[in-house]
């Protein structure tokens, strides 16, 4: 079981990334909707694996903000995103990141990311 932090200003896509991540036997231990309140999150819970959208409310995206958490943890990044640009993917890139999805995904795709 890994622990899960899910950073998503979508309150419909975060619940259901949060119910996928526990159908798939996973702990979520905080669902943020901008960048400081992931990094209070981070700082908090320790999470495995960050569930990252990038377009989040406040003045850092989701990419900015895995640059700040990088700073003090060395947690696993999945980005989400419905911007595929390969601009966006290079940004992505520098933050260590694990997989970078486009929305929307599916319970099997997740799972194969997770495992």
């Amino acid at each position: 079981m890994k622990r899960i932090l899910i950073v998503e200003n979508d309150l419909l896509l975060a619940m259901i990334n949060k119910r996928f991540c526990q159908l798939l036997g996973h702990e979520v231990v905080h669902s943020a909707r901008n960048a400081e309140e992931a990094i209070a999150a981070v700082k908090k819970h320790s999470p495995d694996i960050i569930l990252m959208d990038i377009k989040i409310d406040g003045h850092l995206d989701g990419i900015e903000a895995m640059h700040e958490i990088r700073k003090f943890s060395e947690a696993k990044v999945v980005y989400f995103t419905g911007n595929s640009e390969p601009s966006v993917i290079t940004r992505a890139e520098q933050t260590n990141m694990l997989a970078f999805c486009v929305k929307p995904i599916s319970l099997e795709y997740l799972k194969d990311i997770l495992s």
